[in-house]
């Protein structure tokens, strides 16, 4: 909704007090209880959600929900609640357009209008509601340009908020630094990625969650459900109807694959098969946009159940993510070969130990080339294999003891350790935090907004570690 611009001076703003109040037409404050005031206001019912979600104080607040339950609604509702209860208010609308925030505004108008409240705008922004209090309602885009400027915000709506991105949220932030104010992010999920997604699902990050399914809201038949999965399938119905954060093909790893190769501790190595563990390094080399990144993996071999018919028992390999790191971005090239050989030195086998010959994959598309030779050059222990990364589909041989290594069947063996359970992770391995946060975010396609170097880092290692024992592409018992 757009409203006739006002020059702002034709409403300045007064000291409020009870007899200006009284004074204004069309002004109602509110009762204590949000509740109460909806339904004798405007007979509105919420039901038991969005009653709890009306009546919320917290200031950082995340709502998950299904299409068409009434978020806006109850957005709007909350908004004009303490527009109106506090004066001179400074409410925020925003959705990564500008239109998407403006129908949050125009709910809010319409409801003012049943107060009998005169519509008008601020005089200063375009989509905007003044009230007889001082009180203000503005609609934004999601830019972080055109946030800039507000202060004092009591409440921040961010509507659609799976679609905005992450530099939009650190604009916000300050305009709440002094005034206290509540921040709310409202939005159907849109993949497991990004801002909106990593606020749900990090439980130790003090929001208050409220989250309200299609099968929750009784405007919502369950004909039509079906008529929309028949429709357009069980993924878009899992994830607009469901709230479920669907990877829908984009992603190389689910959240719940990720979670369930992330393990609090490991189980020794039985003493017979120590001697079997080996290293495997893989070494992404960056510069100025990316960094250079190091990952270790190490592969443990473990007992199966015995077969009952050959009465053998087998044993099968595991991967298992030793370290990970990244150098800085503008880190000089002479800098890497005394990385490797830190990292090196770190897994080198202790006294008593089996000795061993690492193997590390090293990237040597573009300047990589370099490195390979002063690494070569500085005698480290371990087997150096140097990798050019294809789009196709052959591996095959180069002189120098290169290798043409197809980035997609790289991708699929980090996709199958995976998907197979055999790989595991420690929560307090150095690096686990970027590395999980960059599985997360990975794309095939690279169009990840965060960085990929660790993911690749560790496509290369388990590659070579998949290559060496083939069982790490098959399924434990």
């Amino acid at each position: 909704m757009r409203f006739t611009r006002f020059p702002y001076e034709a409403y300045p703003r007064l000291p409020f007090t009870a007899e200006l109040a009284e004074s204004l037409p069309g002004f109602v404050a509110p009762p204590d209880d949000p509740v109460a005031w909806v339904q004798s206001a405007f007979n509105f019912m919420p039901d038991a959600k969005q009653a709890s979600i009306l009546r919320s104080n917290a200031l950082r607040l995340i709502l998950l929900t299904a299409r068409q339950v009434g978020k806006s609604t109850i957005a709007a509702l909350r908004a004009l609640f303490l527009a109106l209860r506090y004066r001179n208010s400074l409410i925020l609308m925003i959705s990564p357009v500008g239109s998407q925030a403006g129908e949050i505004l125009a709910k809010a108008a319409q409801f003012a209008l049943e107060l009998g409240i005169r519509i008008r705008g601020d005089g200063i922004n375009e989509q905007s509601l003044l009230l007889p209090n001082g009180s203000r309602l503005v609609a934004r885009p999601a830019v972080p340009v055109s946030l800039r400027g507000y202060s004092k915000a009591r409440l921040i709506i961010v509507d659609e908020a799976a679609y905005v991105k992450h530099d939009s949220y650190r604009a916000l932030s300050p305009i709440l630094a002094v005034s206290g104010g509540a921040l709310w992010v409202v939005s159907t999920p849109a993949g497991p990625v990004g801002h909106f997604a990593d606020l749900w699902h990090d439980r130790d990050n003090g929001w208050e969650r409220h989250s309200i399914t299609a099968a929750e809201c009784p405007r919502l038949s369950a004909e039509f459900l079906e008529q929309e999965r028949r429709t357009f399938g069980d993924l878009y119905v899992a994830q607009e109807y469901n709230c479920q954060f669907v990877a829908a093909g984009l992603q190389l790893l689910t959240r719940s694959q990720i979670k369930e190769a992330t393990v609090e501790t490991l189980p020794e190595i039985h003493f017979r098969l120590r001697e079997k563990t080996r290293i495997y390094l893989g070494l992404d080399i960056g510069k100025r946009q990316d960094h250079t990144a190091i990952v270790v993996l190490e592969v443990r071999w473990a007992y199966q159940p015995k077969n009952n018919i050959t009465q053998n028992i087998p044993e099968h390999p595991t991967l298992v993510l030793r370290y990970a790191t990244r150098l800085a971005l503008d880190t000089e090239t002479t800098r890497i070969p005394q990385l490797v050989r830190e990292t090196l030195q770190r897994f080198a086998p202790r006294h008593g130990e089996p000795s061993r010959i690492d193997k590390l994959l090293i990237d040597a598309t573009g300047i990589g080339h370099t490195v390979v030779e002063l690494i070569r050059q500085s005698q480290t222990r371990a087997h150096i294999q140097p990798v050019t990364l294809t789009s196709g589909h052959v591996e095959r041989h180069l002189k120098d003891g290169y290798l043409s290594l197809p980035r997609p069947d790289m991708l699929n063996s980090l996709k199958m350790v995976f998907e197979l359970g055999n790989i595991k992770m420690e929560p307090s391995t150095s690096g686990f935090v970027d590395m999980e946060r960059e599985l997360i975010q990975f794309q095939p396609s690279g169009d990840q907004q965060e960085h990929d170097d660790l993911v690749m880092a560790l496509a290369m290692a388990v590659w070579q570690a998949a290559k060496d024992y083939p069982e790490l592409l098959l399924p434990s018992q």
